[in-house]
């Protein structure tokens, strides 16, 4: 979406989205396929737009949880295959099928109702649990699953994923144990003739920490946005990659200059002690903005300065504007980006308020308009160097 007259806008770098699948990319190597993960509108950053971008880019398939999503990007002339994750009903991934996506299925019970219900062959992908403990056919009983499945009517399964995330580099010796155990799970199923177009048990997490497998695929998220998967940012792991969000962008649009002793109420501040400048931004909650911890400050930047967040209200931001110098109503404040030689990025943004990052992206997620500065019109070309620490 775009919106060149808002007070208030985010900035997304589809240059910086490409040049992180190329880094991944070259991370996977050759003989992968690169599945994109665009849930939850892409991490925030505008489902339409990204997914675009990543077509161009040369992705694969795009993979989401929202049927909605999906038939947006078909709408918008979307020809890569959708991949629906486990995401609802029986009744809605038939739905999906009917309309031309691939549905995950994760029990023989819902393939029983699939095969079923469809009139004609459908494709899907089989989600097998290896240890997160959320949805899939557990391993122990996935031959079952597979064997049985593909003995349906109406099926045709074009692939079979499982999911090893970790959010720790030193629990990457729990990811080598499940992705071995899901290669011989695959192992034994081709030795018996099943053997399916695309495997994958790896995304980004396992990329960054220079892990292998034998899957033909891998799943993209967090490193395509420039987001580190792990808690505690380790090392070297993601230095590579550039952040897609660059900016977050409002407007003064009040200023006032309140005496000794008045009060800024939201904000806590009761009869102040020396004058103050204050000014008011049309940001707020409703907006994703969160209030900072009691022990963190949010800042903002204004003419090159940064001023300090003192309180954030349903629809607005009051921010100290004490040493900004002359600023008038009407200019921009940065409260992601760049502003002269300051910066805020977004992981000090969404340390203020004592979350991480994509847990940020998803508070501003559909709340703020998006521009695309340099809107990319075609992908850098593979021979390029994109990754300096390939594993």
């Amino acid at each position: 979406m775009m919106n060149t007259g808002s007070q208030s806008y985010a900035e997304i770098d589809l240059d910086a989205l490409i040049h992180n699948f190329r880094c991944m990319e070259q991370l996977a190597g050759p003989s992968k396929k690169l599945i994109a993960s665009i849930k939850g509108n892409a991490y925030g950053h505008g489902v339409v737009e990204v997914a675009q971008a990543l077509e161009t880019a040369g992705a694969y398939a795009l993979m989401t949880g929202s049927l909605d999503e999906a038939r947006d990007l078909r709408d918008h002339g979307i020809t890569l295959p959708i991949l629906l994750f486990a995401f609802s009903t029986d009744e809605l991934a038939l739905q999906a099928a009917r309309e031309g996506f691939v549905p995950t299925l994760t029990s023989h019970a819902s393939a029983r109702t699939l095969s079923r219900e469809a009139k004609e062959t459908v494709s899907v992908y089989l989600k097998i649990d290896t240890g997160l403990g959320r949805l899939g056919e557990p391993l122990a009983s996935a031959r079952e699953f597979v064997e049985r499945t593909s003995e349906l009517k109406h099926l045709q399964i074009d692939g079979i994923y499982t999911h090893v995330p970790f959010s720790q580099t030193s629990n990457a010796s729990w990811a080598v144990e499940k992705l071995k155990a899901f290669d011989h799970f695959l192992a034994t199923l081709e030795s018996d003739g099943h053997a399916f177009p695309v495997t994958q048990a790896m995304a980004s997490s396992c990329l960054l920490a220079g892990l292998k497998d034998n899957c033909s695929a891998v799943c993209l998220g967090h490193a395509l946005y420039g987001l580190s998967p792990f808690s505690v940012e380790s090392h070297d792991t993601h230095k590579d990659l550039k952040p897609v969000l660059t900016g977050l962008k409002s407007t003064l649009i009040h200023i006032g200059h309140l005496q000794a002793g008045s009060d800024i109420a939201i904000g806590g501040l009761y009869g102040l002690e020396r004058p103050r400048t204050v000014g008011v931004l049309p940001l707020g909650l409703a907006q994703g903005i969160s209030s900072p911890q009691p022990d963190k400050e949010l800042v903002t930047l204004v003419a090159g300065r940064r001023c300090r967040v003192l309180s954030v209200s349903l629809e607005h931001c009051t921010i100290d504007l004490d040493g900004a110098g002359h600023v008038v109503v009407g200019d921009p404040v940065t409260l992601i980006g760049y502003d002269g030689e300051e910066q805020m990025t977004l992981a000090e943004v969404a340390g203020a308020s004592g979350i991480g990052p994509l847990e940020m992206l998803m508070q501003f997620s559909g709340r703020i308009p998006i521009r695309y500065p340099g809107k990319s019109e075609g992908a850098p070309k593979p021979q390029e160097k994109f990754c300096a620490n390939k594993h």
